[in-house]
């Protein structure tokens, strides 16, 4: 620190109730004098610095791991994969993330490290809006995205959703997240923070116009409304998906056991058939005349084959469902915590719990658990997408 070059002697740091002082011992001809100097606005910013450090490194990782995922994605999907309603979902998530790593993380470490000296209050207002934006635009096409699972899966018959709907049920999505983030122009901007010895902090946080008023908690219980009806919705489609996928592989079970017993019995029957001397000569001539049958509609049989082609269309079909529920799974599990704080933060009115070593390095680790999800899924479709794996892998072997 700056204060502390101006000074010979040992420097101590003292924590105490929140209280930050530094002790500067000086030594005269007649005694030892111990003096306290009190530190500035900037050198208690500069020691938030140091505790934030731990969170700043996590987002720097989610950053690194963030843009080149989704950028791959983005590639690959665009120009290896068929044009589809599935891929048109995962390219706008895909952009969404690359969004999300490559503005909001970046902002967030820009503004710990200017924790109670953010004075930009417009720059504050956007980029919050532009995280709730992400974050809710995610939302929508994940509840978009699952729907035309459910109707594929449970409704096959019925008119499907096309790839130009798709599209603009991505731009429904935008102008949803649009709807309920707007608020937040209004309701964030620069708070003041009481710091010890009657120095003010400013952080970027709700606004001191609305921060005793029922508005921040009437957005952020809005907000909280949508995130359980997009978890309930999602969980009931998946049930649903789940459901009519248990039936129809319980269905196709019993069927093959059934086509086996019943080959199994022809065979029997035909056994002794041949044991009675003159029906074994008519059953030899009948399976000559058959094989014959056979031998000229293989080459059409083998061609077309429709139960192959079926079983095919249902494996792809059963995979994008799981990659889909894989997606909301992560999606969920990342909104949560982050939820929560947010909801607790506006409830109390200020800081959840007394700014110290522990709670600068966790909380906001916690509070920004909401960015896994921009970098979650690259990884998804890795473990899960076997062809997104070999083009990717076959690449990286080239270069």
């Amino acid at each position: 620190m700056s204060t502390r070059n101006q000074f010979q002697g040992n420097v101590t740091m003292n924590y105490s109730d929140n209280n930050i002082t530094t002790r500067f011992p000086f030594n005269d001809d007649s005694s030892s004098v111990q003096n306290e100097v009190v530190l500035t606005l900037e050198a208690l910013n500069q020691v938030e610095v140091e505790r934030r450090l731990a969170p700043m490194i996590y987002l720097g990782i989610l950053i690194f791991l963030g843009v080149p995922g989704n950028l791959t994605v983005l590639v690959v999907y665009l120009l290896k994969f068929e044009t589809s309603t599935y891929r048109t979902f995962i390219v706008a998530l895909a952009l969404i993330d690359l969004v999300g790593s490559s503005v909001c993380m970046p902002f967030e470490i820009i503004e710990m490290n200017f924790q109670y000296t953010f004075y930009a209050v417009a720059a504050c207002k956007f980029f919050r809006f532009n995280n709730t934006f992400i974050a809710l635009t995610s939302i929508f096409i994940l509840i978009f995205l699952s729907v035309d699972r459910y109707r594929r899966v449970c409704r096959p018959l019925k008119p499907q959703m096309t790839v130009c709907t798709a599209r603009i049920l991505c731009g429904v999505a935008a102008l949803l997240a649009i709807f309920f983030s707007w608020p937040i122009f209004f309701l964030l901007g620069t708070r003041y923070v009481e710091l010890p010895n009657n120095i003010t902090g400013y952080d970027c946080s709700t606004n001191d116009l609305y921060r005793k008023t029922i508005y921040p908690l009437v957005h952020n219980a809005i907000m909280f409304l949508v995130f359980v009806i997009a978890i309930v919705s999602l969980i009931v489609l998946y049930i649903l998906i789940g459901r009519k996928i248990i039936k129809h592989v319980k269905f196709r079970n019993t069927f093959k056991t059934s086509k086996s017993s019943s080959v199994s019995s022809r065979k029997t029957s035909s056994v002794k058939l041949s044991n009675d001397g003159q029906e074994g000569v008519v059953l030899v001539k009948m399976n000559k005349m058959t094989s014959s049958t056979d031998a000229t509609k293989q080459p059409n049989h083998i061609e077309k084959n429709p139960q192959a082609a079926k079983t095919k269309e249902e494996k792809a079909s059963n995979k994008i469902t799981k990659i889909a529920f894989a997606i909301c799974l992560a999606f969920i599990l990342s909104y949560l915590p982050h939820l929560i704080i947010t909801i607790w933060t506006a409830v109390k009115g200020g800081f959840i719990a007394p700014p110290g070593p522990i709670v600068s390095a966790v909380l906001p680790i916690v509070t920004r658990s909401i960015f896994i999800n921009n970098i979650v899924n690259p990884f998804i479709y890795g473990f899960l997408d076997r062809r997104f794996r070999k083009i990717v892998l076959s690449y990286l072997c080239k270069k």
